[in-house]
This record gives C-alpha cells, structure tokens and sequence, in this order.
C-alpha cells in the first residue's frame, strides 16, 4: 500500500486484523526482520530497556490526559518505539538515503528515549538524544546506555560541531516550536547535518487540526497560514499544557516554503506516517558547508 510516497511494508506482511493482535510483538519482529536485511551482522539484538515513569511519558505528543492510560502500557511504548524506528529509517531509505552506510543518528526531541533506543541494536552508530525538558534527559542519562544524551535551550544552538550527523529526525517537534524560532532551529539542524545528510521532521496536518481545532482556529490558519495555541488555550493538547508549551499549526504552502529554504525538499506526505503526522524528507546538499 502506498500513501503520499511512502510504501507501508506492514500492510503488505500480514492481514491487519492478525498484526492487531499480535500487537507490538509484530512491530518488533518487523523492525527486526529488517535490520537483520539491512545491517546484517551489525544487527546486534539487546534488551529494550526500560519504560519511562508516567510523568515523562504525559509531556510527549499527548492530545488529551486519557491517552496516557494506553500509552503507559509497555505494550503500546516499547510498540510504537519499534515502528517509528522503522519508520524512519525506511522512508529515508526510500528518498535515497544509504542507510547502511550511516554512522550517526541524532534524535532532535528525543523525550525519553522511546524510539532513539531502538537504534542500538544497530552496532557501530553513533546516537545522540537531545531535548529542552531536562527530566527525560536526566532519566535517559541512568537508564540507557550506548546513547549520548544532552539538554538544549528552547532556542539554538546544539551542543555538536558542524556536520556532525549522517541523520537528524525530529518527531512532533516542530508541533510545538513556537514559529518565530522556527527558522533558527531548522538553520541549526541544517548545521549538524553532513553534507548530504537526511532530515526527518513531522508537521500538523489536516486530520490533526480537525479533531484539535475549531470552526474559528480553522479559519485563522486559512487566513494566516499559521496558528499557534498556547498552554492556557481551552484546545491545547495535555502535553501543551503540562509542559506550558505551544500547539503549532501550518498551512502546506507554508510549511513548504519554511521548510524548504536551504534543504531540499524530497518527500512532504499528507498521509500520516511517522508520529501520525504528515512527514517530510530533506536532504543537505552534498556540496554545502
């Protein structure tokens, strides 16, 4: 099954109603299976670690505080890991990135480690994590291993040197980036990346604003072409709110053209894919500084 560019390998393995059942089971033997096929040796299987506390799991994408009963369950965390994991190797993969050949992986909002963990199975890359919420970072630091893991401002720079990563991915991230340090920060990810590297970052789309905002929200970002709710708005997400943090919102052409300014644009999905939102692929130039 493809969906804006992105083949769902899932769908194409088992029948759905079996991979419900099999739950997480099946999204690690998914991930697994391709590792093995991609890595080969360098496949290295290892315990998962362990589940984050509930009050680091409440700060990370939560739309509403009922979610946390589901997303708690070692089942649905560890589950999720291993598909976002594969996720987003796989769609950069299909924009040309030689994955195999990669020696760094940055996570950019790594939270508490829920899919950054799962790239340790692959030996000899180089991880790193970093988040503005000090807490997970604190947490990580104790409990997984293998994985540099640093605090960053809300605002750049990181703590790395230029072209310091082969991948940076950033799950609902810039969901909650206040737009006016937009810009800086995709500046600063185009920094660390090599030439040639692959950015993976998600954005809000249409689904998500029809269950999170009103007839009046809608209207404002069809105007404006942008939307912010802050953590005291009535329509914030339980993760907005528990963090004081900002809900972003974008219109496609927006997102394109911000997004696309000294990246190149490979693949913008109005499908959810990674984070169930829609996704895009950039690529550093291999000529850039």
């Amino acid at each position: 099954m493809k969906h804006g560019g992105i083949v769902h390998r899932a769908t194409m393995i088992l029948p759905y109603g079996i991979k419900t059942v099999l739950g997480y089971k099946y999204k690690q033997l998914m991930y697994f299976s391709y590792l093995k096929r991609k890595f080969g040796t360098r496949f290295k299987p290892r315990g998962p670690g362990p589940i984050a506390p509930p009050e680091l799991i409440e700060t990370e994408a939560l739309m509403y505080v009922d979610e946390l009963k589901v997303r708690k369950k070692p089942e649905w965390y560890f589950g999720s890991g291993y598909r976002e994991a594969w996720t987003v190797l796989t769609t950069v993969e299909q924009y040309g990135a030689p994955v195999e050949a990669m020696k760094s992986v940055l996570e950019f909002g790594c939270g508490s480690g829920r899919v950054i963990r799962h790239f340790r199975y692959i030996e000899g890359l180089r991880l790193a994590g970093t988040d503005a919420n000090s807490k997970p970072i604190e947490w990580n630091r104790k409990n997984l291993s293998g994985i540099e893991f640093d605090h960053n401002e809300l605002e750049p720079p990181l703590a790395y040197p230029d072209g310091s990563f082969d991948l940076v991915y950033a799950l609902s991230v810039f969901t909650h980036i206040p737009l006016e340090w937009q810009r800086a920060w995709l500046d600063e990810l185009r920094r660390v990346l090599r030439p040639g590297g692959y950015l993976l970052c998600t954005v809000h789309g249409d689904d998500h604003s029809s269950r999170q905002l009103d007839d009046q929200d809608r209207a404002t970002l069809e105007r404006d072409g942008k939307l912010t709710l802050d953590a005291k708005n009535p329509r914030a997400s339980f993760s907005s709110q528990v963090l004081g943090s900002w809900d972003v919102y974008q219109t496609r052409d927006q997102v394109r053209e911000a997004f696309s300014a000294g990246l190149e644009l490979l693949c913008y999905t109005s499908h959810e894919a990674a984070a169930g939102q829609d996704t895009l692929v950039l690529r550093k130039s291999a000529g850039a500084g």
